[in-house]
């Protein structure tokens, strides 16, 4: 179903329930955005944490070098778009309706032009607590004509939790069809050899399959892994330079019960005079599973991810952090997710 159809179902769906169209103008994303953090106290070293490492790469000379041919990138709009009135218990509440898309798409690199591998993984409906809609009858007849109505599966009638949940459920149905993309490129490139560019930490994939495959690289960090006197020498590496491998555990400890082991390193992209710290600095993912050739990794990923990072995506926000390939995959999503005015006005009715 398209997105104006279902748009227009949403607006028939808030209508049937007696609540009012109510769009707002941001998305929950840009109101509430998300670190790409994990959430570990502490970090344990592969290399030694007294230098940095110099990455074998000479520019311009080294500027094709990258093995790299496939990337990912996953988006998730999330937006308010109407309210419904119910009763819970003795009391009134407010349930808030969202209108969410989320999408994955893989661009393949061959002879330095991008293409779109496969087909984009897209997925759209309304998020509500079905638990407190007055008229449940409804809800069977607006998914039998399409309409994808997701449940936020909160536990109270409370507004801002309940808006919460929605911003949550979105970001596990965009895990979803990223994670589904992946495991069709899996299977269908079945080759060990090939790796994928992940837009973003992996420490929210699940599939140790898929990851064995992924590297990830993530543009926006908050946390200090280790001391303050390491920590310093990482965010003064020069432009060509890697931290020290690293994994989130120590090799005894037991991960079976939901924690996430991946290997990391920082990387330095690039450099200018009186940047702040953090000016061309990534952080890269790689599976627990190559932890006993982790330097070599580091060294070999970090040569491609430096010739990745040209051309040059200024002044696109961030593009001191960004590979080209993965701009590329955002701006190719950007084109096929309808934006927040496309939204807001559909919502309203200006749009059908």
């Amino acid at each position: 179903m398209g997105t104006q159809t279902t748009l227009k179902q949403a607006r028939n769906f808030i209508r049937s329930q007696g609540g009012k169209i109510a769009p707002l103008t941001i998305s929950e994303e840009e109101i509430n955005p998300e670190p790409q953090d994990d959430q570990s106290v502490q970090t344990y070293a592969i290399e030694p944490t007294t230098k940095c490492y110099s990455v074998d790469y000479k520019y311009p000379e080294d500027t094709s070098v990258s093995e790299f041919s496939f990337f990912e990138d996953g988006r998730q709009r999330t937006i308010h778009i109407g309210y419904i009135k119910a009763d819970h218990g003795r009391y009134q509440v407010l349930i808030p309706v969202h209108y969410f898309i989320v999408a994955s798409v893989i661009l393949q690199k061959n002879d330095r032009q991008l293409k779109v591998w496969s087909e984009p993984n897209i997925k759209q409906g309304i998020l509500v607590q079905r638990s407190l809609i007055p008229f449940p009858t409804y809800l069977e007849e607006f998914e039998e004509m399409g309409l994808s109505i997701i449940d936020t599966e909160a536990v109270s009638g409370d507004y801002y939790e309940l808006r919460n949940r929605a911003l949550q459920k979105a970001k596990s149905l965009r895990l979803e069809v990223e994670d589904e993309l992946i495991k069709e490129w899996r299977t269908k490139v079945n080759n060990s050899n090939n790796f994928l560019i992940v837009d973003g930490t992996l420490m929210n994939f699940r599939d140790e399959l898929n990851v064995k495959q992924c590297v990830g690289v993530s543009k926006s960090f908050g946390s200090r892994y280790f001391n303050t006197t390491e920590n310093h020498r990482i965010m003064q590496m020069n432009e060509f330079e890697r931290s020290w491998a690293f994994q989130f555990h120590r090799p005894e400890d037991d991960i079976t019960h939901g924690a996430r082991e991946r290997i990391s390193w920082y990387l330095r992209l690039r450099s200018r005079p009186n940047s702040d710290p953090e000016f061309g600095l990534i952080r890269v993912e790689i599976s627990r599973f190559y932890a006993d050739n982790a330097p070599e990794l580091a060294n070999r990923f970090s040569r491609s991810l430096l010739s990745e990072r040209l051309p040059t995506s200024y002044p696109y926000p961030r593009w001191d952090k960004h590979l080209y390939p993965i701009r590329e995959c955002e701006n190719y999503l950007s084109s096929i997710m309808p934006s927040i005015t496309t939204i807001t006005e559909s919502m309203k009715g200006l749009l059908s």
